[in-house]
């Protein structure tokens, strides 16, 4: 069965990227658009001018309008696919779990579609009753969940893992590292139970506290919500024209 949030992707090969809007205006499209350059070199698929892209954006965001939307475009051989759908914002703390799967990644990710490899992780985690699994690497350290990167709360410090461990460089994990603060390190499989609160990152949920990791709670307290507070009023909401 496939999940009431996900849009089948174009057929063959690609990449993309999904964007957050509220009342018509684009989250960190500038931001979206140099990592999709960066895809766009990594595998030699072309991207149309930014203008073009504008354009195309602006009419699909008219014809659909929603309040908050996910829009997402992807980038193929045979030119670009754009779709804007409305999206709810999550009012629950996540629930996670480990997911059996060694991540082979290395270096920096892109956002390639086929997702099937992702999409597999959440649907094993969710026929267990959780939302998504935390995935790690051969050397066992953390690297992200099946669609979200991760933040761990040590002491007083926000942590993510690096780009180095195999992970998407994720928008808002990129934001937040340069406007929150977040410090980036690798983080050992034994550091999780010592996390006194951990954070989802990505485009569209922006920030979601982590309410359970496995057999582990977590108080979704302040920190977290004070975390997710920051990074919402760092976010950039533009206008593509």
């Amino acid at each position: 069965m496939i999940h009431p949030a996900r849009r089948p992707f174009p057929e063959g090969d690609g990449f993309f990227e999904t964007l957050r809007t509220e009342d018509g205006k684009v989250a960190e499209f500038t931001r979206h658009m140099r990592r999709a350059l960066t895809a766009s070199a990594a595998t030699g698929i072309k991207m149309p001018g930014e203008e073009s892209i504008r354009a195309q954006v602006a009419q699909v965001l008219a014809e659909n309008p929603h309040p908050i939307g996910r829009l997402r475009i992807c980038f193929t051989t045979d030119g670009v696919v754009i779709t804007h759908d409305p999206y709810e914002d999550l009012v629950e703390g996540g629930f996670l779990t480990f997911s059996p799967h060694t991540s082979k990644a290395i270096g920096e990710q892109f956002k390639t579609f086929p997702y099937d490899s992702h999409y597999e992780i959440v649907d094993e985690a969710r026929a267990h009753g959780f939302d998504d699994a935390i995935v790690f690497n051969s050397a066992n350290n953390v690297t992200e969940t099946g669609i979200s990167n991760l933040a761990f709360l040590f002491d007083d410090t926000w942590v993510t893992p690096p780009i180095s461990a195999g992970i998407l460089p994720g928008t808002m994990r990129s934001l937040a590292i340069e406007r929150c603060g977040v410090e980036v390190r690798n983080i050992h499989i034994t550091e999780v139970p010592q996390a006194s609160e951990i954070t989802l990152l990505s485009s569209l949920k922006i920030a979601q506290p982590v309410e359970q990791v496995g057999e582990m709670r977590l108080p979704c307290g302040e920190a977290s919500l004070a975390f997710v507070t920051q990074i919402r009023e760092k976010i950039q909401y533009f206008s593509v024209l």
